[in-house]
């Protein structure tokens, strides 16, 4: 289907052109490995340690331990199209032997300095090859490996510890349809503190580096580097008085979506606790934001919390918070200028401990630059109720919600950054905000270098002024990946929109396992004048039946979903299963398996039946020997979007001699819908010895 593994290993970036046997650049890098080598195999853990002025150990190393290691991958994946599209195929070969070598130890003291080090050190092979149509390309690469990890402590007895950090690691993701992503992390900083019940004080820095190689050439690296600066201080009038302040600094620079700026935070924050006991508190907080650079933000930001507790079961919280902000842009929409007034009560009292009742109010106030006014108001009381009866637990919520929302002005087009959504099938994720500019859609992986593309990786809905967006099984898009969506959208109008709704949960938790439960939401929207632009209200009523059964390893679920809306309705049945079992002969089996049925309605008139299967079997055979063994299976039927199968299988072996560990993992996937047949395989092996 999608090849889902990824291999992590710790390693330096290839340079390019550049290997054991290429110039005498990687030479010079092979003699600190073999000096480090020699000194981890000669010395261990009776290395004689350098004394300083009174016979003080200045160097004092423990615990020694070296690893010699093979790893082995090969991957092949094939595309053939079903539209004329051609025949896409493509090959990666990587081979790299390392040596690792850790140790911990002090300087001087533990107590002055206690660290812990790691190296890694060795050559590194990699081939790529494409085939498209006929056409092939090459390339390839070899190179020496370098990655660390040091961490250090010190003074930290004393009332001003401190620690410090430098590491750099390398990870190998397999991507569907593209060559493997190599992603090398650099990053180091430091902790300062100074331990005082009066004035307590930090520091703090960080710094990360990441570069993202693809195996193809012809993709475009990537680079992200972020630094980070932190001050804290506080000063305590009382145990129940202290005044803080922060300090924040950060550099952000990435490529090759060409994004870099610095910002600048400050806050000024007061926590008092006051009344009978101390048991009310107030917190009080100044916040300045000021970023540079790509797109500007200047943020100055207001904030009072005040809690009551004025019994043992009655509380109530009160937020009031102003804002003034001006933002950039990156799509070229003018910039926004906004001040608002922000101010929310909620009182809950608890009768016993079976109901819970709570009542929320606000209001708020935003003007922006553009003479663009907007009003929203509102109330919402909830019920919940939970009480214990002879058969079990027995649950209920009630929630009722009233807003009402005044929009008066111009609208204006404003746009999201990093909107982060996880795809799940069959189910498609909605963007937050309505009527988006569907041409300005921007989608990336988390890494912000691969960039998926509508049509081949993902496809776009209108359901009334909300946007769906699907992922398309053939594309680069991972079932469950996070992605990262940027977009503009139309924000205003001349309207007054009230939204009335209701919510109810009843759930009873029977002593054998069974929980059945009903879910009602009910929403009824009206918009005044019925015509205005920029908004088309929605009425639903959805109906929700389920059952759900736990008994140890044992999980079921069934629901039924009836949901009945003005803009996108539909029926959905959705069927789940999981179970998992321990042999006594050291097996472990688990078994997974989940079924929907989705009919829409309306104007998208759309049938879509999806199943997976996904059986997973532990062995271990003797002490020293494990084989593991996968088969997921995926199959859609869509009477939009047409049908597709696939099937994944993969197969490991742990194997552990003595001071010997062997790792082998194969993957194999086959998947088809109406436009390709795609087929790919993995190799990886692994062997580790310790020494």
């Amino acid at each position: 289907m999608n090849g889902r593994a990824v291999i992590a290993v710790f390693r330096r970036p290839r340079r390019r052109g550049r290997g054991p046997w290429s110039g005498a650049r990687p030479m010079r890098a092979a003699v600190p490995v073999a000096a480090v080598v020699a000194v981890g195999l000669g010395g261990g853990c009776q290395t004689p340690q350098t004394r300083g002025p009174g016979g003080v150990k200045a160097l004092q190393i423990n615990n020694v331990r070296r690893e010699l290691e093979f790893t082995a991958r090969v991957r092949d994946q094939e595309q053939r199209s079903k539209v004329g599209a051609g025949r896409t195929k493509s090959e990666e070969n990587i081979f790299e032997e390392s040596v690792r070598i850790e140790l911990d130890g002090s300087v001087y003291h533990e107590n002055f300095l206690e660290f812990t080090l790691a190296g890694l050190f060795g050559l590194l092979q990699q081939d790529f090859s494409e085939t498209f149509s006929g056409v092939e390309r090459t390339s390839g690469d070899d190179g020496d490996i370098l990655e660390f990890d040091f961490e250090g402590d010190f003074l930290k007895k004393k009332m001003y510890p401190g620690s410090v950090y430098a590491r750099r690691y390398r990870s190998l993701e397999a991507r569907p349809f593209l060559s493997s992503l190599e992603t090398t992390t650099t990053s180091f900083g430091f902790h300062w503190q100074y331990v005082d019940p009066k004035t307590p004080t930090s520091l703090q820095f960080n710094r990360t580096i990441v570069e993202l190689d693809p195996l193809d050439e012809i993709e475009r690296d990537g680079r992200q580097e972020n630094s980070s600066l932190r001050f804290e201080t506080a000063y305590r009038f009382s145990d129940t008085n202290v005044l803080s302040f922060r300090y924040d600094r950060e550099s952000v620079d990435e490529q090759p979506f060409e994004l870099q700026y610095d910002s600048d935070e400050l806050t000024l924050s007061d926590r008092l606790n006051f009344g009978e006991d101390k048991r009310h508190r107030l917190d009080s907080e100044l916040t300045y934001f000021d970023q540079r650079g790509t797109f500007d933000i200047r943020r100055t930001r207001w904030r009072e919390n005040l809690r009551l507790e004025h019994t043992e079961s009655l509380r109530s919280w009160f937020q009031l918070e102003y804002l003034d902000r001006t933002q950039g842009s990156l799509s070229g929409v003018p910039p926004i200028g906004e001040r608002s007034w922000y101010v929310s009560g909620t009182v809950e009292h608890e009768l016993y401990q079976s109901l819970l009742s709570r009542l929320f109010l606000f209001g708020q106030q935003q003007d922006f630059d553009s003479d663009l006014e907007i009003k929203r108001y509102g109330l919402q009381p909830s019920l919940d109720y939970r009480k214990k009866n002879p058969l079990g637990v027995l649950w209920a919520t009630y929630l009722f919600r009233l807003e009402k929302e005044d929009r008066e002005g111009t609208g204006r087009r404003l746009e999201a950054i990093d909107e982060r959504h996880t795809f799940a099938d069959p189910e498609a994720i909605v963007l937050s905000n309505t009527n988006v500019v569907v041409s300005s859609i921007v989608m990336t992986a988390e890494d912000k270098t691969t960039l998926y593309r509508a049509g081949r990786d993902f496809r776009v809905r209108l359901a009334g002024d909300k946007v769906e967006i699907e992922r398309v099984p053939t594309g680069n898009i991972r079932d469950r990946e996070t992605v990262l969506i940027d977009y503009v959208y139309v924000f205003g109008g001349d309207f007054t929109l009230e939204t009335l709704s209701h919510n109810v949960t009843v759930r009873q938790d029977f002593r054998g396992g069974l929980s059945p439960y009903y879910r009602l939401r009910r929403q009824d929207q009206e918009v005044d004048p019925r015509g205005a632009s920029g908004v088309q209200p929605e009425d639903i009523t959805a109906h929700i039946y389920g059952t759900e059964f736990r008994r140890g390893a044992l999980h079921m679920l069934a629901e039924y979903e009836d949901h009945d809306s003005t803009v996108s309705p539909f029926t959905a049945l959705r069927l789940s299963l999981d179970y998992k079992h321990d042999f006594d002969f050291g097996g472990t089996a688990r078994l997974r398996t989940r079924w929907t049925d989705m009919d829409r309605g309306g104007r998208q008139d759309r049938r879509t039946r999806f199943l997976t299967v996904e059986g997973r079997y532990r062995q271990t055979i003797a002490k020293q020997l494990t084989v593991e063994a996968a088969v997921l299976y995926r199959t859609e039927e869509d009477s939009q979007s047409g049908d597709d199968e696939g099937v994944d299988v993969d197969l490991s072996l742990e194997w552990l001699i003595r001071d010997t560990e062997v790792r082998v993992t194969y993957e194999y996937g086959e998947f088809e819908d109406d436009f390709a047949e795609n087929e790919n395989s993995a190799l990886f092996v692994q062997v580790r010895r310790r020494f």
